[in-house]
């Protein structure tokens, strides 16, 4: 049996920027705004993409963590047009067990799709 795991690098770019400045936004994002006198609810377009690059910085950095440990532990790793699949020789249970046996199952959780309960959603049948 064979694992896939779809990884995704960022999201929409409506989605991205919303989550810079709708419902309650990081901290340290909400500091961003202050050192520029604003808020989330009044910041500028040039803060959010500011407080995104910054966001969309440190999701690459984690996402490049768990691939080389992924790279490390024999995935084989694909890109797509706008996504990445991860791919294991081991089981759906195996795959997640060595993942956290790494420390980086939590990162994999982020960039995964996952289902109405949170969970992670394999991807099952042909990947292209």
């Amino acid at each position: 049996m064979v694992a896939r795991l779809k990884l995704g690098l960022y999201g929409t770019p409506r989605d991205e920027l919303a989550s810079t400045v709708d419902g309650d936004v990081p901290d340290w994002i909400e500091a961003l705004y202050q050192s520029y006198g604003t808020t989330a609810d009044r910041a500028p377009a040039s803060a959010s993409v500011l407080a995104l690059a910054e966001s969309m910085g440190y999701r690459l950095r984690k996402l490049s963590v768990l691939l080389s440990k992924m790279e490390a532990l024999g995935w084989s790793i694909k890109p797509r047009e706008w996504d990445l699949v991860a791919s294991t020789d081991l089981d759906e249970t195996e795959a997640q067990a060595q993942l956290e046996a790494a420390g980086v199952w939590v990162i994999a959780r982020i960039h995964a799709p996952v289902d109405k309960d949170g969970n992670v959603r394999w991807s099952r049948g042909l990947v292209t």
